[in-house]
């Protein structure tokens, strides 16, 4: 019955379309939201009683959250290059009419936008026209045959039914310069290929971008090279990108203006972190080296996570690498005794004592003299992790 109200025609009611221009790419605002997402997650369980600890982890996910989050906007977003004017231009084919409008170009990765809009003049034949178009053209990622046809690339398939459905002539006029491909005008060619090595590139820094966050949890300095890594990735993307985009610069002219791309919001966001990501890999390696205490701290790891090498070392070689002073934070060798946790090592019958070294930590022995009894004068000195050598007699079997 109460479907029956108000309804004569005896069927559900119909409403003529509504179309309305897209103002929010729905791609980037879907990231946004999940990375807002997971870091409301992270900081609702972040509260603790150590302040220390809340800000240390604040910053990491927050910096991590960032990094990751415009790694995929970066990718995806549609402002590597842009432009805009204020022109009066032709509206449609067929009619005399002219608007002063306001023409934007978006370019990105995947696929060029057009932004149209304009306030008819009310004594023109336009005064009830709604001028407000935005449209998208993709060129993901095969050029396809010459011509318009069902073999043709994305991008010339796109722009046959935009003409068949009659799309306004400032955004076609635009749009052709893309899909023109001979005679020295290549431009759609050009920007497909640079975004598909861009894209490519963007996605392997994306890949160093979580194996960093997993080294983070175990080495740390093994996670501050993949981050460097990431952003010189992130670097070597804007480099591709501007070296194949095009030999000659996009220049459309109209009646009043010239619309001339540059680089736009994705394109300089790219670089700055690629350099933010570069600068705190650097930071933490010499961190590592110097401050390795404090770094292990703020990233709450447990400093023996960095001792990976076991060499057995005899009482006399241990007593000539054990410093004459106090160990202080300048004369203290990195290693670790294992009797300090296992107390039944410590026995007179033991001959061989085992020792942890730290990474990037070498024993080096002297050279052996055939003619007296080889010394013992062992170093343990910082540089590149390589396997041990001990001179003498080899330690038992474990």
């Amino acid at each position: 019955m109460a479907f029956q109200f108000a309804r004569k025609e005896g069927f559900p009611t119909q409403y003529a379309p509504n179309h309305t221009p897209v103002g929010v790419d729905i791609l980037d605002a879907g990231l946004i939201a999940a990375s807002v997402i997971l870091g409301i997650s992270f900081f609702i369980s972040l509260p603790t009683n150590r302040k220390d600890q809340n800000l240390s982890l604040f910053t990491r996910v927050s910096l991590s959250l960032l990094i990751g989050t415009l790694l995929l906007i970066n990718n995806y977003g549609q402002e590597w290059e842009v432009a805009h004017i204020v022109s009066k231009t032709p509206y449609r084919a067929g009619t005399v009419d002219e608007i002063n409008a306001s023409i934007s170009i978006k370019i990105g990765l995947r696929s060029v936008n057009v932004t149209l809009r304009a306030q008819p003049d009310p004594k023109s034949s336009l005064k009830y026209e709604i001028i407000n178009y935005n449209e998208r053209f993709e060129w993901t990622w095969d050029q396809g045959n010459f011509g318009f046809g069902p073999h043709a690339g994305r991008l010339q398939q796109e722009f046959r039914a935009a003409q068949y459905r009659g799309l306004p002539l400032p955004i076609l006029w635009i749009i052709d310069y893309f899909v023109i491909d001979g005679e020295g005008q290549r431009y759609g060619r050009f920007y497909r290929t640079a975004g598909w090595y861009t894209h490519i590139i963007m996605w392997a820094a994306f890949a160093c971008w979580l194996l960093t966050n997993l080294l983070f949890r175990s080495v740390i300095h093994y996670g501050a090279y993949i981050l460097g890594l990431c952003g010189a990735l992130q670097l070597f993307a804007n480099l591709i990108y501007l070296v194949v985009r095009n030999p000659f610069p996009l220049v459309i002219p109209f009646e009043d203006q010239t619309l001339e791309t540059k680089f736009g919001f994705n394109f300089w966001c790219t670089f700055v972190f690629g350099i933010i990501c570069i600068s705190l890999s650097a930071v933490m390696i010499f961190m590592d080296f110097k401050y390795d205490q404090e770094l292990y701290k703020f990233f709450g790891i447990n400093p023996l996570n960095s001792y990976d090498e076991l060499v057995y070392l005899t009482k006399e070689e241990r007593q000539q690498l054990r410093p004459k002073n106090p160990p202080t934070r300048d004369n203290d060798i990195p290693l670790v005794d294992l009797e300090a946790f296992d107390k039944d090592e410590d026995d007179e019958d033991v001959d061989y004592v085992p020792v942890y070294l730290k990474r990037r930590t070498v024993v080096k022995a002297p050279k052996i003299s055939r003619t007296n009894k080889p010394s013992l004068h062992l170093k343990a000195s910082s540089g590149s992790q390589g396997s041990s050598r001990h001179q003498g007699p080899l330690p038992p079997p474990i």
